[in-house]
Parts: C-alpha cells; sequence; structure tokens
C-alpha cells in the first residue's frame, strides 16, 4: 500500500500494521505527539484526504479526544489510524504547527519593578523603588 504526505509529496511503500503515526516516525516524517500514541493528547491530528475506505473508522477513545471535529472536517488522530490501502494524508496542520513552536517569543524588559493594584475595572500599577 502506498501512503502520501501532502504538501511534503513524500511517498512511502509500506506493508506494516503499524498505526500511521508510528509509520511516519519511523521515516522521519515529523507528526507531534505528547502522549506518544496512548491516545491523551490529539496532538497527531492529521486529515485523510484521499482513500478514507482504506483506514480504521475512529473508536469511542478517539472520538471523545476530537469531540466535533471529527464529524465537522474528518480530522483523524495519526496515532489511531491503521491503513489496508493507498491513502493521501494532510499534513499542513502539523506543519503548520512546527512553524508556530519555532517562532521566537518578543516581548520589553524593563529595568523598573511595578507594584499593581486593583480598582474596579482597571489595573493601576505603580512604580517600587528598587531600594525597598
Amino acid at each position: 500500500m502506498k501512503i502520501k504526505f501532502v504538501p511534503q509529496n513524500i511517498v512511502l511503500d509500506t506493508e506494516s500494521e503499524k498505526s500511521l503515526l508510528e509509520i511516519a516516525w519511523a521515516n522521519n516524517i515529523p507528526i507531534k505527539s505528547i502522549c506518544k500514541g496512548v491516545p491523551s493528547c490529539g496532538e497527531c491530528r492529521i486529515k485523510i484526504i484521499e482513500g478514507d475506505g482504506n483506514i480504521n473508522p475512529p473508536a469511542r477513545a478517539e472520538l471523545n479526544i476530537l469531540g466535533t471535529n471529527y464529524f465537522l472536517d474528518g480530522r483523524r488522530l495519526s496515532c489511531q489510524v491503521y491503513c489496508f490501502g493507498d491513502i493521501t494524508v494532510d499534513m499542513k496542520e502539523q506543519l503548520e504547527r512546527d512553524d508556530a513552536s519555532n517562532k521566537k517569543i518578543r516581548g520589553f524588559k524593563s529595568d523598573k519593578t511595578y507594584e499593581s493594584k486593583a480598582v474596579i475595572d482597571t489595573m493601576i500599577l505603580n512604580e517600587k523603588d528598587k531600594k525597598s
């Protein structure tokens, strides 16, 4: 069977009984997963865009994590998808998540310290002396 990953256009020819997540990891295709396939985190979401008849249906544990998203856009957890024939996997969400995690957070740093007091519907910041 052939598994195609888009937009990378990577095609794998495999006869594995492993999950899609395990197949991807074995072939150095990055799919994020915190739980390592338990399923409990939902980080490994992908979308099957061709060949959805060649995969197993979602189990109750997977549906509990995906919620209504499965019925709205057909996304699945790659750790729970087992292939029986040719499929095409949309990896855009995984790639976007990978790009977002590589971005540096920017902000400013101040030498001043502030003390805050909550007032009805307003936050007041008073500059504090460092000596105290």
